[in-house]
């Protein structure tokens, strides 16, 4: 298992084989262990971001847009990639990098606006100040996923076996 939340399966035995016998096994086999896999990952991983979550905007981002997807190589966690568009039309995977790893609260950023007379002229503002402090290890998603791979690596090879295993006895 790598620290960035990746399951690697030169790491175990175990993943190794469990892949080698998905590609054996008729189409309709494999499909149910991508339903059931993600049907039992699905509430893990929504439930680690949830309990991470701060504010509203973390809430909004991140907390629910968290979603599972299942191949018959990988479980892939998800975050930001979906959703409505907030307010003001931004889309949750733009403000995802700010929200996660924060930023430079301190910083300003000047810009050309017009008066209501119609006057040109700079102003300066602290653009992000609404976004939390700097952490280059994330905040949510990248701890949650931390936490979950491990457990969701077991519940993956746990599924794929006892769907295996449910087939095969059906096939006697």
């Amino acid at each position: 298992m790598a620290g960035s939340g990746r399951i690697s399966v030169f790491a175990s035995k175990d993943l190794r084989t469990l892949l080698g016998l998905l590609k054996q096994v008729p189409k309709d086999i494999q499909k149910n262990v991508r339903a059931y896999t993600k049907a039992d990952a699905q509430p893990i991983w929504q439930s680690e971001v949830q309990s991470r979550v701060q504010s509203r905007l973390d809430q909004r981002v991140l907390g629910n847009t968290a979603r599972v997807r299942v191949s018959n190589q990988n479980v892939l966690l998800e975050s930001a990639r979906i959703g409505k568009s907030l307010q003001h039309g931004v889309k949750p995977s733009q403000l995802s990098g700010g929200v996660e790893f924060g930023a430079n609260r301190d910083e300003r950023m000047t810009y050309m606006t017009t008066s209501k007379r119609g006057k040109r002229y700079a102003a300066t503002r602290h653009t992000k100040r609404q976004l939390p402090s700097r952490n280059t290890n994330g905040r949510i998603i990248f701890p949650s996923s931390r936490k979950s791979v491990p457990r969701l690596a077991s519940l993956w090879y746990q599924t794929s076996m006892r769907t295996l295993l449910d087939a095969f006895d059906k096939a006697k």
